[in-house]
C-alpha cells in the first residue's frame, strides 16, 4: 500500500512539474492598467481598446468549479475597427506576433489539455492551439477548432503533432480562426465568444495540482528589471536554494546559489526569461523581463 502511494505522489510531481510550465495557465493572476485587466504573462488587444469595449475580460465562470476562481473570456466585437476588437489572447514573446516562442518547454509532452466553453457567431471558428519550437524553428503543433456552441464546460485533449525535441512553445486562444495561411475562413463574423480555462499538458489538471500550484509562487521586483532582481519567497525551513535563468528558446543563461534575496541581472542582454528557483522540496517559476 505504501508502495502505491508513492508512486501515485510521484506521478502527481511529474504532472504538476510539466504542466506549471504554461504560464497563467489557468487564468487567475492579471494585472490593472487603467480601466482595464489583462491575464499575466498574455498577449491581448485590450491595450489598443478606445475604452467602450475590452475584449478580453476576466470571467468567475471557471472549470473545475473547486478550482481558482477565474478564467479567460474572449469576445468579438462588430463592427470591427482595429485589432481591439478582437477576442484573442496568446502567451508574451514581446512581440506583437503569436506565431513565436514564449516560453521554456521542459520535457515532451504529446497533447494538449484544458477545458472551454463557446458560442460561435455567423460561421466564426473557434480556435484553441499551441506551436513547439526547436531553436527558433516551428516543430509540432496542436489545435482545437470548433465551429458548433458549446454551452457547457467541456474538457479537450488533442494530440501534438510527431516531433523529435522541442525547446519553446507559444499558446494562442480566439473567438474567431486565426490563421491567415489556412483555407477555413477567418472572421471575426460576429460578437462570438470563448471561455478557456486551466490549460495543460497530456493530462486533464486535477484539483490536486493545483493546490500545488499555489504554493509554488513568489514575487520578483521591479519586472522589468535592469540591474539587481529583488525576490519575495518562502522558504521557512531555510532550505538551499538555487536559481536558474532560461531565455525564451529555453537555454539556460545563468545559474547560481541564491544566497540572499537578490538577483544581480546587469549581465544578461534585454529580453524575455524564465527564472526558476529550487529547493530540495520545491520548484518556484515566474516569467522576468529584463529592459535597460
Amino acid at each position: 500500500m505504501k508502495k502505491q502511494y508513492f508512486l501515485l505522489f510521484i506521478l502527481l510531481v511529474l504532472a504538476f512539474k510539466i504542466n506549471a510550465q504554461i504560464p497563467n495557465n489557468g487564468f487567475e493572476n492579471w494585472t490593472t492598467t487603467g480601466a482595464y485587466e489583462t491575464p499575466i504573462f498574455w498577449t491581448c488587444g485590450n491595450s489598443s481598446s478606445s475604452g467602450a469595449f475590452y475584449p478580453v475580460t476576466k470571467s468567475t465562470d471557471h472549470y473545475p468549479t473547486s478550482m481558482g476562481s477565474y478564467s479567460i473570456r474572449l469576445e468579438n466585437k462588430l463592427p470591427l475597427i482595429n485589432g481591439s476588437s478582437y477576442g484573442f489572447a496568446f502567451t508574451e514573446n514581446g512581440t506583437e506576433n503569436a506565431g513565436s516562442p514564449s516560453f521554456p518547454l521542459l520535457g515532451h509532452p504529446t497533447s494538449f489539455c484544458g477545458y472551454y466553453k463557446c458560442f460561435p457567431l455567423n460561421n466564426d471558428t473557434m480556435q484553441i492551439g499551441i506551436m513547439l519550437f526547436n531553436n527558433g524553428e516551428f516543430v509540432a503543433g496542436a489545435e482545437l477548432l470548433c465551429t458548433d456552441t458549446v454551452a457547457n464546460w467541456t474538457s479537450f485533449n488533442v494530440p501534438i503533432s510527431t516531433y523529435t525535441d522541442a525547446d519553446s512553445a507559444c499558446i494562442a486562444v480566439a473567438a474567431f480562426y486565426n490563421d491567415t495561411n489556412c483555407a477555413l475562413p477567418n472572421g471575426p463574423y460576429g460578437n462570438s465568444v470563448l471561455y478557456v480555462d486551466n490549460l495543460s499538458f497530456d493530462s486533464l489538471i486535477t484539483s490536486v495540482s493545483e493546490r500545488i500550484d499555489k504554493c509554488l509562487s513568489f514575487n520578483l521586483f521591479p519586472n522589468p528589471a535592469y540591474d539587481i532582481l529583488n525576490l519575495d519567497i518562502e522558504n521557512s525551513n531555510n532550505s538551499e536554494l538555487m536559481f536558474n535563468i532560461y531565455n525564451m528558446l529555453g537555454t539556460l543563461v545563468k545559474s547560481e546559489r541564491l544566497f540572499s534575496k537578490q538577483i544581480y541581472i546587469s549581465d544578461l542582454c534585454n529580453g524575455m526569461y524564465m527564472l526558476e528557483i529550487k529547493s530540495n522540496e520545491r520548484t518556484y517559476k515566474q516569467k522576468l523581463i529584463i529592459q535597460k
